[in-house]
């Protein structure tokens, strides 16, 4: 016999009346709609809090960017000490002969590249070519880049400067330094490019794509291996630095490029020379990347005197640094003859040199170096030019 509503846990009894349960079953109804409806509350709230801090965080970006001076490049000019009335980009010699300097003693300042046993200059030499031409007595001591250094030549007490090209803009803009020569061979700027490397699967196809991804860079005061990639994504792809992308550093170029191969870096900025060794001694396959991007030429060294100089004695330096032979120095591999400087036109010539100091100024030092990080034997020193 089939049993009655009130087998089945029928509401109400048999005097008529709802029972117990049916009491009970609104009000946890109403408790679990309260407790969904607060749950929907709070996930709302975190997700406008989300976005609240995500905006926040761009704006503390954009904030950080702007205060390094890599938001907004725009071209750099000559200090209000210097005049250029040709649009060299250089400044004018003083035509009040009591700013000229005529000193009887010549100092020369040279930067070295630390990876070589022999440098590309020999600055002995040159030094004793030098005084030969100009009549002059020259002494020499080393170029490191350093405030001191710059006040020297803005001063006076430095006559002729050979440092990396990447440096000279901040000189000729600051300290009225005058390119004469770049190093080279056959009237070709010897330098390096820079490589923005990617594994070969990956999806990363322009610079553009590098939006929202890490760049590996070799250390802050690398010119290839930072600085020049920092410049060319945010010029070319108006791609900020830690706003746009994330930097981090391998302290190496043997590093960065194993890193890569191996997977743990998504997209690497190199100097080309330096990849193109590894490639040589078998350390690493050309399959093991792919390049995304590679720059012009970046000039190793420059050479160049103070603007001030009697216009006589700035002649015979010019004479001097363009008809130095340069022998007993290093020279290219498969190559008989030394480097040697030629005439450059520093409006010309030295475009993409400004290119990198116009981004942002390297002496603000955006991020810093770990003290403890060692350089590896890839020879990513300051060499990684």
């Amino acid at each position: 016999m089939v049993g009655s509503a009130a087998d089945f846990g029928s509401p109400s009894d048999s005097s008529g009346h709802s029972g117990p349960g049916t009491q009970r079953l609104p009000l946890v109804r109403v408790i679990l709609y309260l407790g969904l409806a607060a749950a929907v509350a709070v996930i709302i709230v975190a997700g406008v809090q989300t976005i609240r801090a995500t905006a926040s965080l761009h704006e503390s970006q954009d904030r950080t960017a702007a205060t390094f001076d890599i938001t907004t490049p725009a071209p750099r000019h000559l200090a209000a000490d210097y005049t250029d009335r040709d649009g060299r980009l250089l400044a004018d010699c003083p035509s009040d002969p009591q700013k000229l300097l005529n000193p009887d003693t010549l100092v020369l300042s040279y930067g070295e590249d630390s990876d070589l046993d022999i440098q590309p200059v020999n600055w002995d030499d040159f030094q004793k070519y030098l005084a030969q031409i100009t009549g002059k007595k020259v002494v020499a001591q080393a170029y490191t880049n350093t405030v001191d250094d710059v006040l020297a030549i803005k001063e006076g007490r430095v006559h002729v400067v050979a440092l990396h090209a990447a440096d000279a803009p901040y000189l000729v803009n600051n300290a009225g330094l005058i390119p004469v020569a770049v190093l080279g061979y056959d009237q070709v700027a010897a330098g390096n490019h820079l490589d923005l490397a990617v594994a070969p699967a990956s999806n990363i196809k322009t610079l553009g794509d590098i939006r929202g991804r890490t760049l590996t860079c070799t250390r802050p005061t690398s010119v290839t291996g930072y600085r020049a990639a920092i410049a060319v994504l945010l010029r070319d792809a108006k791609l900020r630095p830690d706003v746009d992308y994330i930097v981090n550093y391998s302290f190496g170029q043997r590093r960065s490029i194993q890193g890569l191969a191996a997977g743990d870096y998504e997209v690497v900025a190199l100097s080309d020379d330096k990849l193109q060794s590894l490639v040589k001694a078998g350390e690493i396959k050309s399959s093991d990347y792919r390049l995304v991007y590679e720059s012009q030429v970046i000039p190793r060294f420059t050479i160049g005197y103070v603007y001030n100089l009697q216009p006589e004695l700035a002649a015979k330096i010019t004479e001097a640094i363009l008809g130095f032979k340069n022998e007993h120095a290093s020279r290219q591999e498969g190559s008989e003859e030394p480097m040697r400087f030629f005439a450059v036109d520093y409006k010309k010539d030295f475009e993409f040199v400004r290119r990198i100091d116009e981004s942002f100024d390297p002496r603000l030092g955006s991020k810093k170096a770990n003290p403890k990080a060692k350089a590896d034997s890839s020879g990513d020193g300051s060499g990684d030019l």
